[in-house]
C-alpha cells in the first residue's frame, strides 16, 4: 500500500507531464530556427539577408559582421544581442 494511490504507476518523483513542443525541450538540446522562416529573417539594422551558423547557433550578417544568438530555436534579433565576429578573408 505504500505505492498507487490516485496517481496510478506513472506519479512520482520527477514524472511531469511532457510538453506538447517536442524535443525543444529536452535539456541541452540545441534546436536550429524553423527552416521555413530563414528566408523571411533579416537583419534589424541592415535590412540584408541572414545565415544560419548551426555550428555556433547564430544568425549571420557578413556585410556588418555580427551574429545574433539563436536561443531554443528563437533568434534573438536585437542589436544590443549581436557580437562581432572575424572579417573572412
Amino acid at each position: 500500500a505504500a505505492s498507487g494511490g490516485a496517481g496510478g504507476p506513472e506519479a512520482g518523483p520527477g514524472a511531469e507531464p511532457v510538453p506538447e513542443r517536442g524535443p525543444e525541450s529536452a535539456a541541452g538540446a540545441a534546436q536550429p530556427p524553423e527552416p521555413s522562416v530563414l528566408p523571411l529573417l533579416v537583419c534589424p539594422l541592415s535590412k540584408r539577408p541572414l545565415r544560419y551558423e548551426a555550428a555556433t547557433q547564430e544568425l549571420v550578417n557578413e556585410e556588418l559582421g555580427i551574429a545574433y544568438p539563436v536561443v531554443d530555436g528563437i533568434p534573438t534579433m536585437l542589436p544590443e544581442a549581436a557580437r562581432k565576429i572575424p572579417a573572412r578573408p
